[in-house]
């Protein structure tokens, strides 16, 4: 399986060169992959594929404009915020909710976005009896109990996040986090004792899964992370069931959360996989 998304196949050696030497100029990441009877382009990033096709008919035209000016570093920032909004709303919405509670004390917004009700006694505060709402079963996923603990969900989040939102678009991204938290806050609160948990740590690991499995499994559709980093999570995961995790003095893990994310992003996984592949064949 070639790394990449491809794009066309040429049959020149002097052609790819030049062709190469115009992408690289506009900053396109890009391989080739020589065939018997052909060389084939594939490039890193899927928003890049039209790109190089545009470029290549260009090129042949003898239209081929020069590269734009890069934008600065902060404007490239920016513009990466603002095309994965949901996202950055999910991310900026957790660190308000941390901040309302953990500085300026307002633990009425604890009570109101648990999965479970809580009821303030003078032995603190305890599990209510009461019905819960639904909205709980989703807005655990944006309670955090330490600024690390919020700090690197929400880089994780932003990480394999806008690599989904870039792809599939926003609505479609407000629907998989949404499937993802509730996946992974009624498997932490079934499967585990009655207990207060949150964070945005499930869908992290919803979030691994879904693209990862995306951009290895074809027809690929994002930009999968590297297998080291894939590890890295997976070894956390295992840790943290195997309870070293909480020996070593990390604080407690919200495992089944954690396993449960990790489960609905390969099921959406796949799903998307079924789709795109059912779209091809109508398109054969």
């Amino acid at each position: 399986m070639n790394s990449g998304f491809e794009v066309l196949s040429l049959y020149s050696e002097v052609e790819v060169k030049a062709f190469s030497k115009l992408l690289w100029a506009y900053k396109i990441g890009h391989h080739w992959v020589h065939q018997t009877d052909q060389i084939t382009l594939y490039v890193l990033q899927p928003l890049h594929v039209d790109v190089a096709r545009r470029l290549y008919a260009d090129m042949r035209a003898g239209i081929v404009a020069e590269p734009q000016t890069q934008p600065s570093s902060v404007t490239g920032v920016i513009n990466a915020f603002l095309r994965a909004p949901v996202t950055l709303s999910i991310i900026l919405i957790s660190l308000v909710v941390f901040i309302a509670i953990h500085v300026f004390e307002q633990w009425s917004w604890l009570s109101a976005l648990t999965y479970y009700p809580l009821m303030v006694t003078d032995q603190g505060w305890v599990l209510s009896a009461e019905p819960a709402e639904w909205y709980r079963l989703i807005t655990p996923a944006i309670l955090h109990f330490g600024w690390m603990h919020v700090v690197f969900n929400s880089l994780w989040v932003w990480e394999f996040g806008r690599r989904v939102e870039y792809a599939l678009g926003g609505a479609w991204t407000i629907v998989v986090y949404l499937t993802v938290a509730i996946v992974a806050n009624v498997a932490q609160a079934e499967l585990s004792e009655p207990a207060i948990f949150g964070g945005l740590s499930g869908l992290v690991y919803g979030l691994l899964a879904l693209v990862w499995l995306g951009g290895k499994l074809p027809p690929r559709w994002c930009l999968p992370p590297s297998n080291t980093l894939l590890y890295f999570m997976v070894g956390w995961l295992i840790l943290g069931l195997t309870g070293l995790i909480d020996v070593l003095g990390f604080g407690s893990i919200a495992n089944h959360a954690h396993v449960g994310g990790l489960l609905a992003g390969v099921m959406i996984a796949l799903a998307i996989r079924t789709v795109l592949s059912l779209q091809h064949n109508n398109r054969s």
